[in-house]
């Protein structure tokens, strides 16, 4: 004993008691014979009595010289009868044995010696009567006197598979029979329905489930619940089951589940974009309150993934941030902003099309998909902050940059955008005017919109500075105010005279053609600085834009000025902005920019031919107008547009939500529709919950049907320090209406016998007929059942399948044997009616019977009332407790009683703990190196006892504490053997060694178990396959000891640890 356990009585470190040490062998009647004689013994006692017994020949001889055993010279032939129960005595009793045998064979035993051996068999029957006194004595005693009567035999049970016909409908009422072959009596065996039932067409079609880890912080799904990972890949072993609810493991029993996705979309007109520019979009959530969680905005292009209907299909993305533009993710208290860019090189966006994209959701328009796979720590945290919050607003900030191709048109048409265009046509005049519009802005109301353009072949001859090209170009064009347009207007607004004289210039022009010359000489001169320009510099060609709802145009800018020079380039940069008081711009109709000003294309010729007419060599001819050419044009515009999802009218966006099973729409004003969604506002994702959820799909049922589902379970699988449910934990069954769970009434669970799945049983619903209709959120063409589970995934059993049209039947005992009852019927057994009914197609059984006890047999019987002779029903002595415990709960293996102890004190006075260790033979057991009990079977032990002991006991009943021993060492094998496949090897041996109760012979779990360093060496260098061993070293929940190693108190177990490390001599 360890010096920390000193001072714990010595009598709490006893091992308890086990079901086999119940099995005294004083309490078995055959034990001691009253009569113990056989024939052997009979005949050597008259071998051995004949010897005195002197021989009397026919003849009369006065001498007597041999006795009368010479007459069993043909069996025995010995001189001196050696003790009984001596070998030699054993050995007398087989060769006789086997001598009678011969002489019965072949019958030439001697007639006198046949005789005495037919009496000696004769003398049989009065020795079993005679050694049948102490029973008939116990059986009175126990059955008559005590009255106590032993238990009776219980029917065992199955459920059968009823495949119904498509016509007629059939009833099966309780008691309906069902044959069941022949007993070992020859009699004909049937089993008999427990309910009524009605069969029908519906069928299990499909399982999925999805698990939410917590603690790991992923979800998995199951697309396939009953299948190896998920998927569909078989199990290696059809009795190994699947986790219900799903799980978290990943070995090779269980793979690790794929990471399950969720996503919400947004689908309104206005996300249609033609792949003319390039797009970016800003998504502004808004929520009700601050986000339970701590993201960053460089999450988002990690976390989420942007789906988008592409007109040749679904366009993939990722958030990215976009600074340039304004537009970047990011995250706030009660917001979060995602943005995503399309360059000109990606596809349109467009409505959705079945062909094209699969499913079509809402109302067809364009829609978008933000999804986030549940593969980290960090996309849990998102999806569980994104589904636990109400959204309130969404806001869509777009901008549509470097649009290059809208559509065009000038006053005589159409125009093509894609070559150099006169915007006004060739004669541009004031009024002529040039239209810009865009497809999408039939259902788009931009924030602003920018336009620019490039002009191509502009006057580029002016030497100013800053230029003025316009200004030189159009220098021989003047503004004659109120006069006419003749030869001498002209001449007079293009010269000045360069003389003090009074005369006006036209005075010199009005001389006589024949004395012009000489009479203007010098006097006149070209004006270089005239103030009467018509253009007077590059603003002088101004234009107004207007924009047009369809019906009417709308001047936004007043006047703007056509020209702006950069770097002698002239481009042109129009800028439209809403009206005061407006937030939007309405061009359904498209821009409108209108010439206020000519450019004078109609005053061309008059003032060519004037020109040229003059006499003056200076006189300035005027340069050809300038016709407006757009090299290029690009449009830019932005949108903004809020949603209040609060408010129950509808608008245009649509907000869905999926997973991997389905979608659906929320909508506030849908679900103040449903009576069974509690929750009323939008989320952004449909977050289930901890713990894990069940899918089952049903097909083929129909209106007023009752629906009969069998889980079948491999019980005792579960975990039992989690199988303990309640009111408060208890699986929670719903059913798919209007694409919402709702749960099931009590009316409509008509029966329920599967225990929180942790046995097999029927489940009988009877659904609302809502749940027939086509649902979105789970594969539209089946019936949608749900069963929810909060407690850990392994706290229900492992299923082995789930049937549709079960009914449960049980063992009509029509005087048949019994036999059958101790191992059950196996699968298969039953597969018809006593009586064939129509509407019943084929019947099958598709697992062993089940709960069948045979009648008490005499051991099991004087055991139990022998115990209770002693305990009396009333728990007082260790020896009681133990004993009760065992009787009462046979699948408890062995318990131990602790008197004045409780979980933190060996002496506490008052206390009582029960150390209870399960039967693991032939069992299913979750964890075999460390077996409990589930919690809800100490609960009934604690409850049975309860009614059995003092009321001022204080009772604790507990599973053992385990140890884990795990042990450390260098290994060399013998030369020539497979160094992987015996590493293995030796970890087996040492599990084995270690918790001996998880070998083939399955040896008894014992409370005071212990080890000791030198032993263990000794263990494994025995090992068959190992040379040699080092540096052994071993760890008691992982502190290293070199003592000799014994449970830390009454209460623990040493047990093996699941893995120990194995390094090969020699290795790295």
């Amino acid at each position: 004993m360890q010096p920390e356990n000193l001072h714990i009585l010595k009598l709490l470190w006893r091992k308890g008691t086990s079901q086999a040490d119940r099995n005294l062998s004083a309490l078995d009647p055959d034990n001691i014979e009253l009569m113990g004689l056989g024939v052997e013994d009979w005949l050597l006692f008259a071998h051995n009595f004949a010897r005195f017994l002197p021989y009397f020949p026919k003849t009369s001889s006065p001498v007597i010289d041999k006795d009368w055993q010479l007459f069993f010279k043909e069996l025995i032939e010995i001189e001196e009868l050696p003790e009984k129960g001596s070998t030699a005595y054993r050995d007398l009793q087989t060769s006789i044995a086997s001598k009678l045998k011969a002489f019965a064979a072949t019958a030439d035993l001697v007639p006198h010696m046949t005789l005495l051996v037919t009496f000696l068999e004769l003398l049989g029957y009065s020795k079993t009567h005679l050694n049948g006194i102490t029973k008939r004595h116990l059986d009175f005693y126990y059955s008559t006197v005590l009255n106590i009567p032993r238990k009776a035999p219980r029917a065992d049970e199955t459920f059968l598979l009823i495949e119904a016909s498509k016509s007629p409908a059939v009833f099966l009422s309780e008691g309906e029979l069902f044959d069941a072959g022949k007993d070992e009596k020859g009699n004909a065996r049937y089993y008999s329905s427990t309910r009524g039932f009605s069969p029908n067409l519906a069928q299990v079609a499909h399982l999925k489930n999805r698990w939410v880890d917590e603690t790991g912080r992923k979800i998995r799904i199951s697309q396939v619940a009953n299948s190896l990972d998920g998927r569909g890949e078989p199990f290696h072993s059809d009795a190994s089951g699947w986790w219900p609810f799903g799980h978290q493991l990943g070995t090779t029993d269980f793979p690790e589940l794929a990471p399950a996705t969720f996503g919400f979309g947004l689908s309104f007109p206005s996300l249609r974009a033609a792949a003319t520019a390039d797009r970016y979009f800003k998504f502004e959530f808004e929520f009700t309150k601050k986000l339970a969680f701590s993201g960053e905005a460089s999450d988002i292009p990690e976390i989420f993934t942007a789906h988008l209907s592409g007109e040749k299909g679904w366009v993939t993305l990722a958030p990215s941030n976009h600074a340039e533009v304004g537009l970047s993710c990011s995250v706030t208290e009660n917001q979060l902003g995602i943005v995503i860019y399309l360059g000109k090189d990606q596809p349109s966006l467009v409505s959705q099309d079945e062909k094209t994209h699969g499913q079509v959701v809402g109302e067809g328009f364009p829609v978008i998909w933000f999804d986030l796979t549940s593969g980290s720590p960090k996309s849990f945290k998102w999806i569980k902050a994104l589904g636990e919050t109400p959204v309130k607003k969404v806001r869509v900030k777009s901008k549509y940059k470097g649009i290059q191709q809208p559509v065009l048109e000038s006053d005589l048409g159409i125009l093509n955008p894609s070559k150099p265009f006169q915007p006004f046509g060739s004669v541009p005049k004031k009024g002529s005017s040039f239209y810009i519009k865009y497809p999408e802005w039939e259902y788009k109301q931009p924030r602003s919109i920018s336009i620019k353009g490039k002009w191509s072949n502009t006057p580029d001859k002016s030497t100013e500075n800053p230029p003025q090209h316009f200004r030189h170009w159009y220098f021989g064009y003047r503004d004659l105010g109120e006069n006419y347009l003749s030869k001498d207007n002209y001449l007079s607004q293009h010269f000045k005279a360069v003389t003090t004289l009074a005369e006006p210039i036209k005075m010199f022009l009005w001389q006589p053609t024949g004395l012009k010359a000489p009479l203007l000489g010098n006097q006149i001169k070209v004006n270089e600085d005239p103030e009467n320009l018509i253009v007077s510099g590059d603003g002088y060609f101004k234009a107004s834009i207007s924009a047009g709802d369809g019906n009417n145009w709308t001047n936004y800018t007043g006047s703007k000025a056509l020209f702006e020079e950069n770097s002698g380039h002239y481009n042109t940069s129009i800028n439209i902005s809403p009206k005061p008081g407006k937030t939007k711009i309405d061009v359904r109709g498209g821009i409108k920019i209108t010439l206020l000003q000519s450019f004078l294309h109609e005053l061309y010729p008059r003032l060519y031919a004037l020109a040229m007419s003059s006499d003056q060599p200076e006189t300035p001819i005027p340069n050809e107008p300038y016709t407006p050419l757009l090299e290029s044009l690009e449009v830019d515009f932005d949108c903004e547009v809020t949603y209040d999802l609060t408010f129950t009218t509808a608008h245009d966006l649509q907000l869905f939500l999926r997973d991997d099973f389905g979608y659906l729409e929320e909508q506030k004003s849908k679900k103040e529709g449903i009576a069974h969604v509690k929750e009323k506002e939008p989320f952004l994702l449909s977050f289930p919950g901890s713990g894990g959820e069940l899918f089952v799909g049903v097909e083929s049922l129909e209106k007023n049907q009752q629906l009969s589902l069998l889980f079948q379970v491999l019980e005792g699988s579960e975990n039992p320090r989690h199988a303990n449910f309640s009111d408060e934990n208890a699986l929670s069954w719903s059913v798919l209406v209007d694409n919402y769970w709702k749960p099931l009434s009590k009316d409509q669970i008509v029966s329920n016998q599967t225990g929180n799945l942790l046995q097999s049983g029927i489940i009988v619903l009877d659904l609302p007929q809502a749940a027939l209709e086509s649902q979105t959120r789970m594969p539209s063409e089946f019936t949608w059942i749900r069963i929810k589970s909060i407690a850990p995934y392994d706290a229900t059993s492992r299923v082995l399948g789930v049937f549709a049209q079960a009914v449960k039947v049980k063992f009509k005992d029509r005087g048949n044997g019994l036999e059958h009852l101790q191992d059950g019927l196996p699968a298969g057994t039953i597969g018809k009616m006593a009586e064939r009914k129509a509407g019943v197609k084929a019947i099958s059984q598709p697992y062993n019977t089940f709960g069948g006890k045979a009648p008490e047999t005499d051991n099991k019987f004087y055991t139990r009332v022998s115990e209770r002779l002693r305990h009396k029903n009333r728990a007082v002595s260790l020896w009681d407790y133990e004993h009760l415990v065992l009787q009462e709960f046979p699948e408890v293996y062995k318990v131990k009683c602790l008197n004045h102890t409780c979980e933190k004190s060996f002496l506490s006075p008052g206390q009582v703990t029960l150390i209870t260790v399960p039967d693991t033979v032939n069992k299913n057991v979750y964890d075999l190196l460390q077996p409990t009990l589930s919690a809800a079977t100490l609960n009934q032990i604690k409850v049975f006892l309860e009614a059995k002991v003092s009321p001022q006991v204080k009772l604790t009943v507990m599973n053992p504490l385990y140890e884990e021993i795990s042990i450390k060492v260098v290994v060399s094998f013998k030369p020539g053997l497979d160094k992987a496949y015996y590493s293995n090897l030796m970890e087996e041996d040492i599990k084995y060694h270690l918790a001996p109760w998880t070998a083939e012979n399955r040896q008894a779990i014992d409370f005071s178990n212990s080890f000791n360093y030198s032993g263990l060496i000794y263990f494994i260098e025995k090992l068959d396959y190992v040379d040699f061993i080092q540096q052994l070293r071993v760890f008691k929940d992982g502190v290293e000891t070199s003592q000799e190693i014994l449970p830390k108190s009454p209460r623990h177990i040493l047990v093996s640890a699941k893995s120990h490390d194995i390094i090969l001599y020699g290795s790295n």
